[in-house]
């Protein structure tokens, strides 16, 4: 090796072969890098437009409708939404249920009864959530007026759907993204929390989505059985019925109606 070329990184001055070959390495990396970043951001999965809107507080009227899942059937819709209901969900990653009994405990059944509740709006697709954000003080008045049970009209049959079972508290707004591999660990915390499990169907058209909320026979509880098929492709059998604008799918875990698929 020629001394001329020789050089540690204690020398004053390097060798202009070895600045030549350290300058294109450098070029090479840097090429490297923009193309890659410029790859990640032509090709990744778009966010979607679902809406959180945090630190502001709303005051949403309706009907309030405890089974199966806490639901308030707007008789004063707010110009924001496009449903006609909403689902309660609580702060943090845990379900309403326990707040509403909390209210309950102080005011008495609500359920069937026309209330006012405040909190944070969550929607997009044509869903709606409410986060009862300070939880019992979320409550703010009762009008006294109230409407007879919900019609269930169940249909007899088993239908096969195949898509992901989503948290839809992240899924519609507080978190992006909120579905896949990706958001798995957080889906399952809150789900174990109590809040709602919701299977999104993806449509012919690849653009577009159904939802449906998931419950057990007769809207029983069945978060836990469904923890280990959440952030995957799963295939379930149900059967579905209409709940306000929601479309609810019945599933029966003990009647292997569950059927786990291919992760993506």
């Amino acid at each position: 090796m020629s001394s001329d070329n020789f050089y540690v990184g204690w020398q004053d001055d390097m060798p202009p072969s070895t600045k030549k070959f350290i300058k294109k390495l450098l070029l090479f990396i840097g090429l490297i890098t923009v193309s890659i970043v410029v790859l990640i951001v032509v090709f990744q999965k778009p966010f979607n437009n679902h809406v959180f809107e945090f630190g502001n507080t709303t005051e949403l009227t309706g009907v309030y409708i405890a089974k199966p899942y806490p639901m308030l059937q707007l008789t004063h819709n707010s110009a924001a939404l496009n449903s006609e209901s909403v689902l309660l969900v609580g702060f943090g990653k845990f379900g309403a249920e326990s707040i509403m009994q909390d209210i309950e405990n102080e005011e008495g059944s609500l359920d069937l009864n026309e209330i006012t509740l405040a909190g944070t709006l969550i929607y997009g697709d044509g869903v709606a959530l409410l986060e009862l954000t300070n939880k019992a003080q979320s409550y703010v008045s009762r009008s006294g007026n109230f409407r007879q049970p919900l019609v269930i009209d169940k249909n007899s049959e088993l239908i096969t759907l195949t898509g992901e079972i989503l948290d839809p508290k992240c899924y519609f707004g507080v978190m992006k993204p909120g579905e896949g591999k990706i958001h798995k660990s957080c889906a399952i915390r809150c789900l174990s929390g109590g809040i709602p499990p919701v299977f999104r169907v993806q449509d012919d058209n690849a653009n577009t989505f159904r939802y449906y909320l998931l419950s057990g026979k007769d809207g029983a509880y069945i978060n836990q059985e469904l923890l280990p098929l959440v952030g995957q492709v799963v295939t379930l059998q149900g059967i579905p019925y209409s709940h306000l604008d929601w479309t609810l799918l019945e599933i029966d875990p003990k009647l292997n109606t569950l059927i786990s698929g291919k992760n993506e």
